[in-house]
């Protein structure tokens, strides 16, 4: 697929129309616009795919899997089962890393994302899954849940089930190497992941400090932030390793930034209002 291809599909996304309104309709800054975007998706939890059990967005498709407490050893046709939403193409996001890298580099960030979405919504994929899902040979997916293995992240397809402290969930590896003082440039190289998804990534474990410092609970934060309690307790134990004097002042640097992001959308919000 050429560059000019990937940036038609480009402009046919929602993302990106939603985005060309702000910019034009309300004459905001490009950098502001990506911003409310992705904060009103945050908001409204419109990157998880359980977000409405009734409605699919484009790109989202149903999936039929095991329930992840099923228990192992019966056939499939006897095994707990429950239904669902797969983001198979996150739009901007997914275009973005076929930009910079390439085909098989978008292939293992979509793996990641549906194991993610299939466990908030208590499911576990197999293999075969998710290569139905993507349309690729399960040789191909096991090749590439190896190489995703050797990179250390967490992977739990059925079957293979792993255990928790056995790797990382490819958010929390990539907020950590934010932590060590990565640039976004270099993290991007490293994880494949685009500039989109690992700024939300920031701002998500960013809110997660900023309730915690404030003293709400796991199950309040995880409400408030929109992630799921798996995923905020995860986040709670990077803080927690990460909470030293000698990381204080990039957690303050995360701490600003969510702080700045939040007067700008009340500002822009007030322009609106006139």
């Amino acid at each position: 697929m050429t560059r000019t291809t990937i940036d038609r599909l480009a402009v046919k996304t929602l993302d990106q129309r939603f985005q060309h309104e702000l910019e034009t309709g309300f004459e905001i800054a490009p950098r502001v616009a990506q911003g409310i975007l992705n904060l009103a998706k945050e908001i409204f939890g419109l990157d998880n795919g359980a977000t409405n059990a009734y409605q699919l967005r484009p790109g989202q498709i149903r999936q039929v899997v095991a329930a992840s407490n099923a228990v192992h050893g019966p056939p499939l046709a006897q095994t707990d089962m429950v239904t669902v939403t797969w983001t198979i193409d996150a739009g901007v996001e997914d275009l973005t890393v076929l930009r910079e890298h390439d085909h098989v580099a978008l292939r293992r960030v979509r793996i990641l994302r549906l194991i993610e979405e299939a466990l908030e919504q208590g499911g576990v994929p197999t293999q075969e899954d998710l290569a139905r899902a993507l349309q690729v040979s399960v040789r191909t997916i096991r090749t590439d849940i190896a190489a995703l293995k050797a990179a250390g992240y967490a992977i739990t397809t059925r079957g293979m089930l792993q255990g928790a402290g056995r790797g990382q969930t490819h958010k929390v590896i990539i907020v950590e190497l934010y932590l060590k003082r990565f640039t976004y440039s270099e993290i991007m190289r490293r994880t494949r992941h685009a500039s989109q998804s690992i700024k939300r990534y920031l701002q998500s474990f960013s809110r997660v400090v900023m309730l915690t410092r404030k003293g709400l609970k796991k199950q309040e934060i995880s409400h408030a932030v929109g992630i799921s309690e798996k995923l905020t307790q995860e986040y709670l134990d990077l803080y927690q390793r990460y909470d030293l004097p000698e990381y204080q002042e990039r957690l303050d640097e995360m701490m600003s930034m969510i702080s700045r992001s939040a007067a700008t959308t009340t500002v822009v919000t007030k322009k609106g209002a006139l």
